[in-house]
């Protein structure tokens, strides 16, 4: 892929290295040896000018089913009739990177996003490929039509929330609008696999763009306050402190990890400020689009 316009020279590991190493791991390729071939191709590539930056959030836009490449990022109109897309490419603003005519808006940040079209598996199976995309693993005993299940490797949401716990009431991963096909978790991938429920990622459902929209579990029943929640926590703790003798059971300490998310996520004002729609204007939610 020709190089962005306009990069900023910066020090480090680049951004796209690494996300590219990242999805390299179901090809034998380490990080390691993807930044040493990266630096060999290239004499005057050093650690030193390879750009960097802080990570804040991932956005993971998963299509099950969805659009072809061939009709989006890789058009090859080039190629005969019967393999090529219906639609017309246009230029971006990498030379030479040609995407879907209906694309615009992508079209011109080309620059800002890396464009892999080499990624591909041997998995002849739709459960077992989400697993494979959604955990960067492949599902450990699979089979074809395998269901999810607690041996599974955790998502990188789990493994985020595993490795860097976070302790301001806000989740590490969120979900949403649904779960895939056949209720929830039937498709592999889309928890924590082994790594247990505490770490599963948030789970919003319903469509926003209805009147009566909210997210369950993040405001308080009718006559609850902050005060009163604290209060029963009190409460809670005592009652707790009594069933010592049932402390090293698993199922114990399973309700007492539950206990203390759902205090931390009822009090987090961030939390439930992030799914208040009604503060964004009508503009940005147009943009977005009046669809779940």
């Amino acid at each position: 892929m020709p190089a962005p316009l306009a990069s900023p020279p910066c020090r480090g590991v680049a951004r796209r290295s690494v996300l590219q190493a990242g999805y390299s791991g179901a090809l034998g390729l380490s990080v390691a040896n993807l930044l040493g071939r990266s630096v060999q191709g290239s004499p005057s590539a050093t650690l030193a000018n390879i750009p960097t930056g802080t990570p804040k959030s991932v956005l993971i836009v998963f299509l099950t089913g969805a659009c072809s490449h061939h009709d989006t990022f890789d058009m090859k109109p080039e190629a005969p009739a019967e393999i090529r897309g219906e639609f017309r490419p246009i230029s971006t603003t990498v030379p030479g990177v040609q995407i879907c005519e209906h694309l615009p808006h992508l079209a011109a940040r080309a620059h800002k996003y890396a464009l892999l079209r080499t990624l591909s598996h041997g998995d002849n199976n739709h459960l077992m490929s989400t697993h494979h995309v959604l955990t960067g693993n492949l599902q450990p005993g699979a089979f074809f039509d395998k269901v999810a299940s607690r041996d599974d490797w955790p998502s990188y949401a789990g493994g985020c929330a595993y490795l860097r716990p976070r302790n301001d009431g806000i989740p590490s991963g969120v979900n949403l609008p649904t779960f895939l096909m056949g209720g929830p978790l039937t498709w592999p991938g889309q928890h924590a696999g082994f790594l247990g429920p505490k770490y599963d990622q948030w789970q919003v459902s319903g469509d926003p763009n209805a009147q009566n929209f909210k997210v369950d579990g993040l405001s308080f029943l009718p006559g609850i306050d902050v005060p009163r929640l604290d209060r029963r926590q009190e409460l809670l703790a005592s009652i707790n402190r009594q069933r010592q003798s049932l402390e090293a059971a698993a199922a114990s300490q399973r309700l007492s990890t539950d206990q203390e998310l759902a205090f931390s996520m009822l009090t987090s004002s961030q939390f439930a400020s992030a799914f208040q729609l009604e503060q964004e204007s009508e503009e940005v939610r147009n943009r977005y689009g009046r669809n779940m």
